[in-house]
C-alpha cells in the first residue's frame, strides 16, 4: 500500500499563508531508487480515501491507482500532490472576473503561480520526480477541472497533461473557449468528461454541463487537436459528484496517464 503525507504548514509567499498539500507515495517509493511521474489536483480534501480528508464520499484514488497497479493495467506508479483549496474557492479557481457569482478579483492567474513557481518545485527538490510535460497532470473537476484547463494552456512547458473532470467551461460567459484560441505545437494530452445528467444550479447560476462541456471538446477538435491530444468521455448517468468522478477514474488513469509517447 502507498502512504500520503499530509504538508499542512507549506508557505506561499504569494498567498502569504500557508496551503495544505496532501501527497501519495506509492508502495515502491520506499523500497525502490527511481524517480516518478506527479498528478497535481485541486481540491485536495477530497482526493483520497484517507482518515483525514474533508468528506466521507472521496475521489478515492489512491485505491483506484493501486488495484489498477496490481492488475497490470496502470504502465507507471504516480506520485500526487493533492492542493487543499483556500477558503475563496470560487475566486482561487476563477481565471477571469466573474461578477454574477461574487468574483470581482479572479486569483486563478496566483495560483497558476503558485504551481508552477513554489508547489512544483517545492516537490522537486524534495521527492525523488521526472520532470517535464510528459511527466506532469494536472487534474481537476468542475471549477478545478476549469483550472486545469486554464493552467495547462498556460504553462504547456510544464504541464503536458491536461485532466478536466465535469470543467466549468461556462463560467465566466464561456471564456475558457476564448482563452483556447489556437493550437499549441506542444506534447500534450487532454481529457475531458461530463456525466449525461450534469446540471446544477450555482449562487443562482445555472450550469449544464451536459450540454457544454461536449462544444468545448469539439471546439478543441476544429482548432486541430487530434484524437491522439484530446479525448471525450460521457458517463451515462453521471452527476456532479465526487462519486461519479471516482467511478470514471479508471478512464482518467488508461486515457490521460498511461502511455508516455
Amino acid at each position: 500500500m502507498g502512504r500520503i503525507q499530509i504538508v499542512e504548514d507549506f508557505y506561499s509567499p504569494l498567498d502569504k499563508f500557508n496551503r495544505t498539500l496532501r501527497i501519495y507515495l506509492p508502495d515502491s517509493y520506499d523500497t525502490e531508487n527511481k524517480r516518478y511521474p506527479v498528478i497535481y489536483m485541486t481540491d485536495g480534501q477530497n482526493v483520497y480515501s484517507h482518515p483525514r480528508s474533508a468528506r466521507y464520499e472521496t475521489w478515492c484514488v489512491n485505491w483506484t491507482l493501486e488495484r489498477m497497479w496490481e492488475e497490470g493495467t496502470l504502465e507507471r506508479e504516480w506520485i500526487i500532490c493533492a492542493i487543499d483549496h483556500a477558503k475563496d474557492r470560487f475566486g482561487e479557481y476563477t481565471p477571469w472576473p466573474y461578477p454574477e457569482a461574487g468574483v470581482y478579483d479572479p486569483k486563478g492567474r496566483k495560483f497558476l503561480n503558485n504551481l508552477t513557481e513554489f508547489f512544483i518545485p517545492w516537490m522537486n527538490r524534495n521527492y525523488r520526480t521526472l520532470t517535464g510535460p510528459e511527466n506532469t497532470a494536472f487534474i481537476g473537476s468542475s471549477l478545478g477541472g476549469l483550472m486545469a484547463l486554464f493552467c495547462g494552456r498556460e504553462r504547456p512547458d510544464v504541464i503536458g497533461r491536461i485532466g478536466a473532470i465535469s470543467p466549468s467551461v461556462m463560467w465566466a460567459d464561456s471564456k475558457c473557449f476564448d482563452h483556447w484560441d489556437s493550437k499549441y505545437d506542444m506534447w500534450t494530452k487532454i481529457y475531458i468528461d461530463m456525466g449525461s445528467e450534469e446540471r446544477i444550479t450555482v449562487n443562482g447560476i445555472y450550469m449544464d454541463y451536459a450540454s457544454i462541456v461536449g462544444d468545448f471538446y469539439r471546439h478543441l477538435r476544429r482548432l486541430g487537436y487530434g484524437e491522439h491530444e484530446v479525448y471525450f468521455y460521457v458517463d451515462e448517468g453521471g452527476i456532479h459528484s465526487e462519486i461519479s468522478w471516482a467511478k470514471r477514474f479508471p478512464h482518467i488513469v488508461r486515457t490521460l496517464l498511461n502511455d508516455a509517447d
